[in-house]
């Protein structure tokens, strides 16, 4: 199958990711009854990215046309998908797929409906897909692999995969810049970044950097529009948990009834906690965000060179994770 027919399988298969779409729906509502964390609303933006930005034909063709893809390669690549977010595998299923080697899955137990049913609609647009991706529950006879968990899985995937070539990903975060000249439109981009899949994707926004005399009452006002998070009993009793905590602590911190602002120099945020660290110029700043090093995925704000304020959770094609190119490791 050459790669305009890949193209061509995944655009049209990106038509069909509607909320509309009655089997998807279908795919939908069985996922967040089985993991309550992957809620409708987050499954519906997930697929709302891979439609306008995965599976775009231009964005594709531009993609791809900066590699050089053997289609005969043909190399099993061993993907192990994490659970963290919904659908968070996509990028790297699509990446084995269109730098002409075979896709075989071990899918998160938390994560198994979306993936089968993606695949079975690329098999009815063209037929050939059907040998590009399996699923397993035993990875074997493999010739490289792909696997993304936390720092303690990783430890075991360096153990498991060592000898083969590979890309093993493990626990990283994102920050966020305000400089303090910022509208309230931008400010609520950002909540975007904070409160979309409750936090547990490694392009949250875990940590906010602010001016020294910021006033944070700004950010809950705005951030009001997010309060709907709360209805998750899941998200509510972290929240619940997480403030008793600070509380038996007697831990500073701001808070209304959904989420927490914290004051620390710490970087990985528990869930419905949001950490602050206060900088006096943008040198001092520098030096900070250049501390963090390989636990940083995403630094959002408006200045030149990092990703837009909102957009952290819409990645393009060519935003690899973790600063890896997937593509130039696999077509290598």
């Amino acid at each position: 199958m050459n790669l305009s027919k890949k193209i061509n399988g995944f655009s049209q298969v990106g038509d069909l990711l509607h909320p509309e779409n009655e089997s998807l729906s279908e795919i939908f509502a069985k996922t967040e009854m089985f993991n309550p964390w992957f809620t409708r609303m987050h499954c519906e933006l997930m697929a709302k990215n891979f439609r306008e930005q995965f599976f775009n034909a231009e964005k594709l063709t531009q993609w791809t046309n900066k590699y050089q893809i053997n289609n005969n390669d043909n190399k099993t690549i061993a993907l192990v998908l994490a659970g963290n977010v919904p659908f968070v595998g996509m990028h790297d299923i699509l990446s084995v797929v269109m730098s002409g080697n075979k896709a075989q899955v071990k899918l998160s137990s938390k994560d198994t409906f979306f993936f089968p049913w993606l695949h079975k609609q690329l098999i009815k647009v063209e037929p050939d897909f059907i040998n590009k991706i399996s699923f397993v529950e035993r990875l074997e006879n493999f010739d490289a692999v792909i696997a993304t968990g936390s720092n303690n899985s990783a430890r075991y995937f360096n153990y498991y995969f060592g000898k083969y070539p590979n890309i093993i990903r493990r626990n990283r975060t994102s920050v966020a810049i305000i400089t303090g000249n910022e509208s309230d439109e931008e400010i609520l981009e950002l909540g975007k970044d904070v409160f979309y899949y409750y936090g547990l994707g490694c392009r949250n926004v875990s940590k906010i950097f602010i001016p020294e005399l910021y006033d944070l009452e700004k950010l809950f006002r705005i951030w009001d529009n997010f309060r709907y998070i709360a209805d998750n009993t899941k998200y509510n009793n972290n929240y619940d948990y997480n403030r008793a905590l600070l509380l038996l602590n007697q831990t500073p911190h701001l808070t209304n009834d959904f989420f927490m602002i914290r004051e620390t120099e710490d970087l990985f945020s528990p869930i419905s906690v949001l950490f602050c660290e206060r900088y006096i110029n943008d040198e001092t700043l520098a030096l900070k965000i250049n501390t963090i090093g390989s636990d940083l995925q995403c630094v959002a704000s408006n200045k030149d060179g990092n990703t837009p304020l909102g957009k952290t959770q819409f990645p393009e094609l060519w935003d690899y994770a973790d600063n890896v190119d997937t593509m130039k490791f696999l077509t290598a």
